[in-house]
């Protein structure tokens, strides 16, 4: 994949390039930023520059025998990791699940783990990266690389990490084999032991800028310009999210409906059928659970834009913006606080598995508490 290929980051693109043409490698470093602002593309295309028999203007040229075989993710000297669900007493690696990654990333390369537990059938099960899975990547670097030249491994969502395979990975972090780059990315650096994080270089993936999403949508996936800017005024600088508004995912409509319903259970104070909805949500899985989570943050936002706005900045539309009219002013200044620290901590202890009807149970109970005020 070329930098060309991908929406944004202009600046850090040129900064990643300028770093290679210099030979100032970084031997470890962590992009850090949303699946959706797009730290693991630009990882891919950052190893495919390095790898470019032919670099062209801060760019590889996509032509050469080595951008090719990045490209279908075939280069015998890029290695992935990748978390992926565990079987008690089967020290599986990510090997198990190539197939499926090489899938994923063939689809689509901006994916975040709800995507990726779907495409493997994971279900309720939290994905991680074991203790089995850092002795194989220690060593595939400890072997020499096929083409004598860098080996690069490009570990996604290194947050994932369990403590044991990052205390195997530290050593390795720190001092790899000579001729390795190590590329770990993340959505979250403070999940990470402080220890990895000061071994690598901090690669800030930011939000992409709307202008320059907006530029791209409309420059290589033929949008008009009005149809682009108001999927990018949604989308909050995310490519993914602009991915699934394009597609009119079916989740936004499921997270709505089960919102909706919720919030009318909970106005009514209709304790016994929460109880039953809290059942139904706890069955969708963790990932949906979570994401489920930020939808309600999103609502509450748009209700205090449209209390403060009169909806004139609510960028809903259709059945969510007809059902925002009616119950923005029971989210407001008086409550709309406690309700946001609510779904944060929910959705905390969700990506620490706690017990999904337990916790929907109980942060019901609180929302039937917080629409009186």
């Amino acid at each position: 994949m070329q930098y060309s290929s991908l929406p944004g980051h202009q600046r850090l693109k040129l900064k990643l390039s300028a770093n290679v043409d210099s030979g100032r490698i970084p031997h470890a470093q962590l992009f850090c930023g949303a699946d959706g602002y797009g730290p693991l593309p630009l990882a891919i295309a950052y190893a495919q520059y390095l790898f470019c028999e032919q670099k062209e203007k801060g760019d590889s040229c996509g032509k050469c025998a080595s951008c090719q075989r990045v490209e279908s993710y075939n280069h015998p000297d890029l290695h992935f990791s990748f978390p992926f669900k565990t079987v008690k007493n089967k020290k599986e690696t990510s090997h198990t699940y190539f197939k499926e990654w090489q899938g994923q990333l063939a689809e689509n390369q901006y994916f975040d783990i709800q995507d990726w537990n779907d495409k493997c059938d994971i279900g309720n099960s939290q994905p991680i990266i074991p203790a089995s899975e850092a002795k194989s990547i220690s060593e595939k670097l400890a072997l020499k690389s096929f083409e004598g030249g860098l080996k690069v491994l490009i570990m996604w969502r290194a947050d994932l990490l369990n403590s044991q395979a990052s205390n195997k990975l530290l050593k390795l972090i720190e001092e790899p084999p000579n001729g390795t780059v190590i590329i770990l990315t993340s959505t979250d650096q403070d999940q990470l032991l402080k220890t990895i994080v000061s071994r690598t270089q901090l690669v800030k993936v930011n939000r992409i800028p709307d202008e320059e999403l907006t530029e791209y949508l409309v420059g290589k996936e033929g949008l008009d310009r009005g149809r682009a800017r108001s999927v990018v005024n949604l989308a909050e600088g995310s490519y993914l999210r602009v991915k699934r508004q394009l597609r009119t995912s079916d989740n936004e409509l499921m997270y709505f409906n089960h919102f909706q319903t919720w919030m009318r259970l909970c106005y009514q104070k209709k304790v016994l059928e929460t109880f039953n909805w809290s059942e139904t949500i706890a069955g969708l899985g963790r990932e949906h659970q979570k994401q489920f989570l930020l939808f309600c943050l999103h609502m509450a936002r748009q209700c205090m834009l449209g209390n403060y706005t009169d909806m004139q900045m609510v960028s809903l539309q259709g059945e969510e913006r007809a059902f925002l009219l009616k119950f923005a002013k029971f989210i407001n200044h008086n409550n709309v606080l406690q309700l946001t620290e609510a779904f944060n901590k929910a959705h905390y202890h969700i990506e620490r598995n706690a017990n999904p009807k337990i916790l929907f149970t109980d942060l019901s109970i609180k929302v039937i508490r917080l629409l009186r005020k």
